[in-house]
């Protein structure tokens, strides 16, 4: 049997036919085989700045539909040059194999580029520019890949930094393994008239496709008036492909966990306003989405946080495509034990918190404020710095990074910590690792190991003598970034106790097969790249290949 992820309507297939091209079905959002697109409601944002055509196999081409996020500016530091932005995408689902999934992307806006740029670069994808320059063609072989498609013209750059103006990516996802049955006992499927305890006692939610505005659910319960949905114990959401559910997800902190949200739809944030900012004088919501300890987010798109995206315990996340426009609209914060894979985040804030976690196979678009890795927060009056390190992040391919100085936290790791902070093991090895780590673009410099700072420096308050402690044991692994405009920052704090004494270090640092502008990091050159200071700082390797 083949599921229409749309309409949810089952056709049986021909007993011994094995789908090994592209058969598309003659509904609109339907099809099956290899490649699945979705059909989204009418309330969804469609782009007006691309079209996009795919097909495998020896199916006939058709055009699927491009959704579409505005730029939320309003109260950001760089509204001027965030206003006007837009980001266009489509998600899918392919399965890979002999049939190449072939892919015809149209710019409709402005004037038709000299060139086109896939990223990430480790795919090996090349495209085609035709059609007057406006017209992009190339194949993907295999699914779990998130990239952009960049037209290369100045009327797609912003006015001053000459960031993409309109954006594009593909997310391709793997095909579903777990399309839940709707009749199954203890599953509700989501209406605006059922019932709060149904939706209580439900082990599974299911929306179905169409646009669900949270806040019109009458019932009450666990739907807050605001469009604030509750978790149970153990509760799932799956968001069918085709499903645009607005709202905010929060597993009750009085819980313990168990919680998923998985599928191919798009939990949206866009009704929501940024809390931290006079202009946005909505009401203050933490995130997006929220679970408990052993939370999974799985396969779906998260749009326009009004703050944080994914926030939760011992986390597993996969497939998940994030975007986020404006600062504080970090990516992940999620603890120990934590695993995220096979992603994409457009984050514009930190995309993880050093909590022992472990990141591979993502593709990162680093927004104009943040760090990819952050240690994390203190240093004001009255703080006292949480617990961070033992991370592991690998295979990790950074793109179009917006940053454009280090400022107080940006950087591929950076710190914003308390003169109390010490790196913790969780019980084990408190080092963290960044290894085979791929930046394509210019970044003012790679790290930002210092404590907490503003506008005039350190600013971290002094502690007592004994609670002195230092940042570092980190290494950093076979880097490459295509180039850097200034130097990484790597210094501590002399005076760091309250009775004048006492210095905080940045130690034990390792920059092993780094390479910057295709130069290998080595001691001879280190102070072209970083601006270290001696006098806060020990134990700095830098033993090159």
């Amino acid at each position: 049997m083949v599921t229409d992820r749309g309409g949810g309507r089952r056709f049986a297939a021909l007993t011994g036919v094995v789908w090994t091209a592209c058969l598309w079905l003659l509904e609109a959002g339907i099809a099956m085989g290899q490649l699945t697109t979705y059909t989204w409601p009418a309330q969804a944002t469609f782009s007006d700045r691309y079209r996009v055509f795919v097909t495998c196999g020896d199916a006939p081409e058709r055009e699927v539909q491009v959704l579409m996020s505005l730029a939320r500016h309003g109260g950001d530091y760089r509204a001027r040059e965030l206003e006007g932005r837009t980001f266009s995408f489509v998600p899918l689902s392919f399965a890979g194999g002999e049939d190449a999934l072939r892919v015809r992307v149209v710019e409709v806006f402005g004037s038709g580029a000299d060139g086109v740029r896939l990223s990430p670069r480790r795919y090996g994808l090349e495209a085609t520019l035709s059609g007057d320059g406006r017209e992009a063609v190339f194949r993907v072989d295999s699914p779990n890949r998130y990239l952009s498609v960049d037209f290369e013209v100045s009327d797609n750059r912003t006015a001053t930094e000459a960031w993409i103006k309109h954006m594009f990516c593909l997310f391709v996802d793997p095909p579903e393994t777990e399309v839940p049955e709707r009749n199954a006992p203890d599953t509700v499927v989501y209406a605006p008239e059922v019932a709060p305890e149904a939706l209580r006692r439900a082990r599974l939610i299911v929306f179905p496709r169409g646009h669900h505005p949270l806040w019109e659910y009458g019932g009450g319960g666990m739907i807050e008036a605001d469009g604030r949905l509750r978790l149970q114990d153990g509760q799932a959401l799956y968001l069918e492909g085709g499903a645009f559910v607005e709202g905010l997800v929060a597993g009750d902190p009085r819980t313990t966990g168990g919680q998923r949200i998985y599928g191919r739809g798009i939990l949206s944030g866009r009704h929501y306003l940024w809390r931290n900012h006079p202009d946005h004088s909505g009401p203050a919501y933490p995130h997006i989405l929220g679970l408990g300890n052993r939370g999974r987010v799985e396969g779906i798109t998260i749009l326009d946080s009004p703050n944080h995206g994914i926030v939760g315990w011992t986390t597993a996340i996969t497939n998940v495509k994030l975007l986020g426009w404006h600062c504080n609209n970090d990516a992940v914060r999620v603890g120990s034990g934590s695993e995220i894979s096979h992603c994409f985040f457009r984050a514009v804030d930190d995309h993880f918190y050093n909590f022992h976690i472990h990141v591979h196979d993502v593709v990162l678009w680093a927004g104009h404020n943040g760090a990819i890795l952050t240690y994390g927060w203190g240093g004001e009056p009255g703080d006292r710095t949480y617990n961070a390190g033992a991370s592991l992040l690998e295979d990790i391919d950074i793109i179009h990074p917006e940053w454009t100085a280090l400022g107080n936290n940006n950087g591929l790791v950076a710190a914003q910590v308390g003169l109390d902070f010490r790196p913790h093991g969780y019980g084990g090895d408190t080092t963290t690792v960044l290894r085979n780590i791929r930046i394509e673009g210019t970044i003012p410099g790679l790290v930002n190991l210092k404590p907490r700072s503003g506008r005039e420096g350190i600013t971290a308050v002094p502690v007592a003598n004994d609670r002195v402690g230092y940042l570092g044991d980190l290494v950093l692994e076979n880097i490459t970034v295509d180039g850097q405009s200034g130097r990484g920052v790597l210094r501590g704090k002399p005076g760091a106790a309250i009775d004048g004494e006492g210095t905080f270090l940045v130690r034990n640092v390792t920059f092993r097969n780094v390479r910057i502008g295709g130069e290998t990091l080595t001691d001879a050159v280190r102070d072209r790249f970083l601006d270290i200071d001696p006098a806060t700082t020990r134990d700095l390797h830098f033993p090159g290949e």
